[in-house]
């Protein structure tokens, strides 16, 4: 998203000078199965709603920004790798990392896990009044998450602008893994992990607060509101197969529309979506084993999409064969 990346180009310079913090251990991160999940048992499959609730407090948004997931401001504990968590009993588990990419802007560091580079963090913060990037933890729904307070917010996105080979390396990506989980395991190469695979049948969504606010009134980087455009903004999830590439299979929500020829596939008329909804992904189809979460939208530029690139998850349905 040009407007962060721009904001987050200039702080990366003037914390150039500061001593790089190492990032926490990988199994830092570790958690118990899910205690809220449903579970069922047929045929040996087993499915579970992912809520976020029994999210550790060391890989939940410190603050409605979230200072903790970026090197320079978590003072020595950067959330990286993000929440994992076994899905029932099973061997396979579900991941929500920070993504870890080279920096353009910092040669001299030039891989890193920050949360400008895209992926997850896990808040409760719902700040329903802030409409900048300070606030880019907080989901425009006044009870937080879905079922609880807990939520995840995904950042980032894939364009013809910033990601050329279609590698959403910049997009949130959530992983069906084993307990290790993806991790960096040579500095300076993509993280590995072992791959497991299922079906993702549903998920919850929210605009965040930031994202709706600039698609309602605009800011400094936008072309003005999505109104006053005529515009829409949709959220795409793209099912990529163990080896990180696309599998040709999307599902694609429209978080707003003012364009009357997309009535119909939108599903909305001069509207931005408030309150959390619930969508279908079952068009993944039914072995996948990472998702990407891109976003579209009409307003973007010579520099890429202006719409600020979030949205929040929860109650993630997911069944899984072993």
């Amino acid at each position: 998203m040009r407007n962060f990346n721009r904001i987050m180009a200039m702080a990366a310079v003037a914390v150039a000078a500061a001593v790089f913090t190492g990032c926490s251990s990988d199994d830092d991160f570790l958690s118990p199965y899910e205690e809220s999940a449903i579970q069922t048992r047929a045929t040996s499959s087993t499915n579970a709603i992912i809520n976020f609730d029994n999210a550790p407090e060391n890989v939940m948004a410190s603050d409605q920004y979230g200072n903790n997931l970026y090197s320079a401001t978590a003072n020595g504990n950067q959330v990286t790798t993000g929440y994992i968590t076994q899905i029932g009993q099973t061997g396979t588990y579900i991941q929500f990392p920070i993504n870890y990419t080279p920096q353009e802007w910092e040669p001299e560091q030039p891989w890193r896990y920050e949360y400008w580079n895209g992926g997850f963090a896990i808040s409760n913060f719902h700040n329903l009044t802030q409409g900048d990037y300070e606030n880019q933890c907080s989901v425009y729904d006044k009870n937080g998450g879905h079922s609880g307070k807990n939520f995840a917010v995904a950042f980032g996105y894939s364009d013809s602008y910033n990601d050329a080979g279609a590698t959403y390396d910049k997009c949130a990506k959530i992983y069906l893994t084993n307990a290790t989980g993806y991790k960096v395991e040579i500095p300076k190469k993509p993280v590995k992990g072992t791959p497991k695979y299922g079906k993702f049948n549903s998920v919850w969504v929210c605009n965040t607060t930031y994202t709706y606010l600039v698609m309602k009134d605009g800011n400094s980087f936008t072309q003005g509101s999505l109104s006053a455009q005529k515009g829409w903004f949709k959220v795409v999830f793209v099912a990529l197969d163990a080896t990180g590439k696309p599998t040709g299979k999307e599902v694609e929500y429209y978080l707003a529309n003012f364009d009357s020829s997309k009535d119909a596939e939108s599903g909305l008329a001069n509207q931005i979506r408030t309150g959390w909804s619930q969508v279908d992904l079952s068009g993944l189809g039914d072995s996948v084993c990472t998702v990407a979460i891109n976003f579209k939208g009409s307003d973007s530029s010579a520099y890429g999409l202006n719409t600020p690139a979030y949205v929040a998850i929860d109650d993630i349905d997911v069944t899984v064969n072993e």
